[in-house]
Order: C-alpha cells, then structure tokens, then sequence
C-alpha cells in the first residue's frame, strides 16, 4: 500500500490515534502529544490522551539554535539527529501514556524550524525544518507524515502560523467570536468566528 492509500485508509477511520510532535524556536525541548480524533470533515472532535515535553539534551539544543549558520554537511546530520531525538519523544509518550506504539494510526511531526523567510514584497519565501521524518517512521514503526509549513510558503503563505483551521474546527461556537494566543518564541493570534471564511490569523 502506497502512502497516499494508506493516509486515505486512516482518515476513514472513525476513531485516530494520533501522536503529534513539535518544538518552537526557543528550541526549549520536544512537545509531544497523544490525541484520540473522531469524526471528519468540520464534524471532528479531539481529545488529550497524554502528554510529554522532552527537553533536547544540551549539545543538540546549541546545535539547533545555531543551524541556521551551519554547513550542509552539519545541517544534514542534525536533521537526523533531531528525527532521533523526536522518535525518542514519541516513545517516551507511548509509554508514558501506558499504551503501545502498535495503538497509534499516525504520527505527525512539525519538526524543528532553523530558517524561516515568509514572502515579502513579491518576493517567494523560503523555510527549513530538520528532523527527519523517515527517522520517525522507522523508530516508531508508525506512519509518519511532516513538512506543513513548507507546503504552504510553496503555495504563497506565510508559512505561520499552521493552526487556525484545527482552532476553528475544535472550538469555534455559533455566534461568537474568539481570539487565542499562542506565546512562543515568536507569539501568533487566531482570530476564531463562526465562518471559516472570516477566520483570521498572524503572527
């Protein structure tokens, strides 16, 4: 079965077991969460089974913090250096949650950013993040899928911030209007509303 096929298999399922993996630009440590989804489309609902933050053990941390400036020999054995380390987390997570690593459908992996240059007056933007999804996959033995914020600067985006859709598919309520805030490195704000179409969001 071809990856398409097999990411098309588990969206019909009715129920997911889904491992999401992701570490900020402070480049602090490894966040790690365990989440049961039901249903599709707009009608999803998800819930927190387990979570974990690992933090990069010192010398990968000075590594990641200082990829940007990093030659392409160095910039590609941290990309899997880090897939280790977000492969370790995810275990780490399994077995903290008293489950086993066969019960998960699907990993998803932000990765860790080392360069990121939205668009800007006409001109295309560019983003790198490291940590080597089939690193994951193969420690994990789970289907790992990643690069969500290179597929939206291909497309013209910002590449930032990557959650307003799963905000407004997890907590919008007819009628009003919501604001959350994510601070982090770099802090970004979704603007919530009862239309998808009037959702906005920025970093």
């Amino acid at each position: 079965m071809d990856l398409g096929s097999t990411l098309n298999e588990i969206a019909s399922r009715d129920t997911r077991l889904v491992i999401g993996l992701s570490s900020g630009t402070s480049c602090d440590g490894i966040d790690a969460a365990l989440v049961e989804i039901h249903g599709h489309g707009d009608d999803i609902d998800a819930a927190l089974l387990s979570y974990v933050c690992v933090p990069y053990e010192p010398s990968l941390r000075a590594r990641a913090r200082h990829a940007a400036t990093s030659d392409a020999a160095e910039l590609t054995r941290l990309n899997f250096d880090i897939g280790e380390a977000f492969a370790s987390a995810a275990l780490e997570l399994v077995a903290a949650s008293g489950r086993e690593m066969s019960d998960v459908d699907l990993i998803g992996s932000h990765g860790q950013t080392v360069y990121h240059d939205p668009p800007d007056g006409g001109r295309s933007g560019a983003t790198l993040q490291t940590g080597e999804a089939d690193v994951i996959a193969a420690r994990t033995g789970v289907t790992t899928v990643a690069d969500f914020r290179t597929a939206d600067v291909a497309a013209g985006g910002s590449g930032a911030p990557l959650v307003p859709l799963v905000d407004w598919l997890l907590f919008r309520k007819a009628g009003e209007s919501q604001v959350f805030l994510n601070v982090g490195g770099i802090a970004n704000l979704t603007l919530v509303t009862e239309r998808l179409e009037d959702v906005l969001a920025f970093d």
